[in-house]
């Protein structure tokens, strides 16, 4: 074989090397880009995305090192709170404490004419109930030849063994309190000395979640009249399988509903296809495709796109996170102004957030970077962009927080329960976290409603209202 023919084997065979060794080097670095993309989606946390504050607890964030230890109790500078005392037609009993002598010397003492100093304590009586036995006398009809017999009131025939206040406090038990139905039982042997069975609290709670059902019916009708709503949903579980818990929260009320979908079609059928209010909610899919059958507008919450952007800027590729952080220093920006909006001059405030909103817009498409998720924020902000700042013109909040501090009690209740296991406890989870929402809301006792429903239910009354003054 000549030496040209050596030369040029030798040639191709490198060239045959190379080329493997090209291609591992492809594969490498997809395989390196793909082990990032892995690392930086474990490390995400509830500051850097959607995910729940509770998932922190697996994958914990970095501790931050804080200059000086808070001390435990009262800080400095913050106003005193004290408790209120009774007013006289609130106290029970009068103990009037004398002194017979000077307890010091043991010489005579004389009255001063002035308000005593009090001192006030609550206690429970021994026996926090009454029971109360009905005799349902008999009479013989002559005319009639038949015995006849007294009847019971209808409200109590119709409560049974507990009257309306305990039949309340059950469902305050097992709704506000989250307590099991073994729980409650126990609550009352061991406080009130009644032993109930298990299933007689059941039909209880049962009998409140009728009680309740129109004053929760009024709410889900009111609902496509409201201008504005918040909305957000979370998962749940009825009898192991997955369902979806809705919340939408208006102005001075809140509806809550236990849906096997968390698709459009739950919008529509609580909102209407005419709608043509604000929802404000996260960028879930299930809302743009409601905003685009019917004539809703969105007010897309920035809690949620400031997590996402937050994780942009702690990408390890410069590039990234520098694009991440301008954009997150001009998402800043505007909530220092939003937070001066009240001691600003209504016009000037406005256009400052003009301004703001044409700079985070620019930020979100100048210069992007080859980065997956910054490609998705910019495009988010091209195609819906206006859709986040229609808080300006429309006076809304910015955010959704509002809704998902409503929807912290259903995760509570939740983690403690496991769910439900059949259609009428939905019914029941629903309307009781809708009453207690929105009696938080608007300033009303729970207590006091739930007494006021089970009795207007038991007489056959109409029941309470939750939307009137």
């Amino acid at each position: 074989m000549s030496v040209m023919g050596t030369k040029r084997g030798r040639v191709i065979e490198l060239e045959k090397q190379l080329k493997i060794a090209l291609e591992e080097i492809e594969r490498l670095k997809a395989e390196n880009a793909a082990l990032k993309a892995r690392i930086a989606q474990l490390e995400k946390t509830s500051l850097n995305s959607s995910k729940p504050p509770s998932s922190d607890i697996v994958n914990p964030p970095k501790e931050q090192k804080s200059e000086g230890k808070r001390k435990i109790g009262a800080q400095f500078g913050h106003k005193q709170h004290l408790r209120q005392p009774f007013i006289e037609n609130q106290v029970d009993n009068t103990i009037q404490l004398t002194l017979n002598a000077c307890p010091k010397c043991g010489g005579e003492l004389q009255a001063v004419d002035e308000p005593p100093k009090k001192h006030q304590q609550v206690e429970l009586v021994e026996k926090p109930f009454i029971v109360t036995e009905y005799h349902q006398l008999r009479y013989w009809c002559d005319h009639c030849k038949c015995y006849h017999e007294s009847k019971l009131p209808l409200e109590t025939k119709n409560a049974g063994l507990f009257g309306q206040n305990l039949i309340a406090l059950t469902a305050y038990l097992k709704g506000r309190c989250h307590m099991s139905y073994k729980t409650i039982q126990s609550f009352f042997a061991d406080t009130l000395g009644l032993k109930v069975s298990t299933g007689f609290l059941a039909d209880q709670v049962q009998m409140v979640s009728e009680a309740l059902k129109e004053p929760y019916q009024e709410l889900v009708e009111s609902l496509p009249k409201e201008k504005h709503i918040h909305s957000d949903e979370t998962g749940g579980k009825e009898n192991g399988m997955r369902c979806w818990i809705w919340c939408f929260r208006g102005k001075d009320y809140t509806v809550f509903h236990i849906a096997p979908s968390r698709g459009s079609v739950v919008l529509e059928k609580h909102l209407g296809n005419d709608y043509d209010g604000i929802i404000s909610s996260d960028f879930f899919s299930a809302y743009k495709k409601f905003g685009r059958e019917s004539n809703a507008k969105h007010q897309f919450c920035w809690s949620h796109l400031i997590r996402e952007v937050r994780f942009i800027a702690e990408n390890t590729d410069k590039k990234v996170s520098n694009w991440g952080n301008r954009l997150l220093e001009q998402i800043c920006i505007m909530f220092s102004t939003i937070h001066l909006q009240d001691i600003m001059k209504e016009e000037e405030w406005h256009s400052q957030m003009l301004s703001h909103q044409e700079s985070i817009l620019k930020a979100a498409r100048c210069r992007v970077p080859v980065n997956q998720d910054a490609q998705n924020i910019s495009i988010r902000m091209r195609e819906y962009g206006n859709d986040y700042f229609r808080f300006i013109d429309n006076d809304i909040p910015p955010t959704n927080n509002l809704c998902e501090q409503s929807i912290r009690q259903v995760v509570i209740d939740r983690k403690i329960t496991q769910g439900t296991r059949s259609d009428w406890g939905n019914r029941w989870c629903e309307r009781i976290w809708s009453i207690l929402s929105t009696c938080e809301q608007r300033g009303k006792n729970v207590m006091l409603f739930l007494r006021s429903s089970v009795g207007s239910f038991l007489q056959g009354y109409s029941p309470p209202s939750l939307l009137n003054k």
